[in-house]
């Protein structure tokens, strides 16, 4: 199959590998925009398939093909995958890391440290905290130090879920990351929180920096505009999408990476579901060098 430049306007690439995962949290950010998503609805392409695909991609070494889910590495290709991207590209992995012992020694003994480098700021391996599937996390903080002795590129990021719970815990985990020195990065939490306060009165708050479309997340009624990602999202099939909402709903997809005259088009593509956006594509974040002020997608001509 022909080879594909990443436009030099894209910062991101993501191979979601599975959705699966081997824990259920109540705020996966997955869920974030609608309840119509479901993690085992797909067929997944093989490693084999994988490798031909993300093969194919000529993109800076500083722009890394992360693999992420649902959880990675419950793919069954997961280590051939890695070991068989061409080394021209760089290789980070997103992971809850809630491994057992046999995995962890596998992983250590069949990839090498060398491999997964983004060629970035932040760590290779960006391992997320879980405190309501995971309690405090020693088993956490032991697999990642385990990494981090075999060489790896490693470090532990939380979700600062607004819960009492939530932050209690992530501040017992940075100080737990400090003592065995381990980075650890707190990450702001983006959806909707709500309950009751102690007068029993319902209150809900809408987490995230959705500044630049503060219309984009949650409107009561959608509107048409004109959109474009800077990121080149993969799902589980093999297909592209322009934005987080449609890959996690399986909706309108641009092309699929296995089929050998797809290209990627820097363009602005039509959109009905303004207003309906997930939170990740409109939050003001960080690019790949940790410069503050960039979002997944840019959007004009709203109507």
């Amino acid at each position: 199959m022909g080879k594909i430049t990443l436009p030099k306007s894209y910062n991101y690439m993501s191979a979601f590998l599975t959705f699966r995962c081997n824990l259920n949290c109540s705020f996966c950010v997955n869920k974030a925009s609608s309840n119509n998503f479901y993690r085992d609805k797909f067929n997944e392409i093989s490693g084999e398939q994988w490798v031909r695909a993300i093969n194919r991609i000529e993109a800076p070494k500083e722009i890394p093909m992360s693999l992420v889910g649902g959880e990675p590495s419950l793919h069954k290709d997961f280590i051939y995958i890695i070991n068989n991207i061409k080394p021209e590209l760089g290789i980070d992995i997103v992971t809850n890391l809630w491994w057992n012992k046999v995995k962890i020694n596998n992983f250590i003994e069949k990839v090498s440290p060398e491999r997964i480098n983004n060629h970035s700021p932040f760590p290779s391996i960006r391992v997320s905290y879980h405190p309501e599937q995971m309690g405090e996390g020693e088993k956490l903080v032991e697999n990642t130090s385990k990494l981090k002795k075999a060489g790896f590129d490693i470090g532990i990021e939380c979700i600062m879920y607004p819960s009492p719970a939530q932050l209690e815990s992530l501040e017992r985990m940075a100080l737990r990351c400090k003592k065995e020195e381990i980075s650890f990065r707190p990450k702001s939490f983006i959806g909707v929180y709500g309950g009751k306060d102690n007068l029993d009165r319902e209150f809900a708050i809408t987490h995230g920096n959705s500044s630049r479309y503060p219309e984009a997340v949650s409107s009561e009624k959608n509107l048409e505009c004109m959109c474009k990602t800077s990121n080149l999202l993969i799902n589980p099939c093999g297909e592209v999408y322009k934005c987080q909402r449609d890959l996690l709903l399986s909706e309108n997809p641009v092309g699929n990476l296995l089929n050998s005259s797809f290209q990627i088009e820097d363009i602005f593509r039509h959109c009905n579901k303004y207003g309906e956006c997930h939170p990740c594509d409109v939050k003001v974040k960080t690019n790949n060098k940790e410069e503050l002020g960039t979002t997944l997608v840019e959007i004009r001509d709203v109507k």
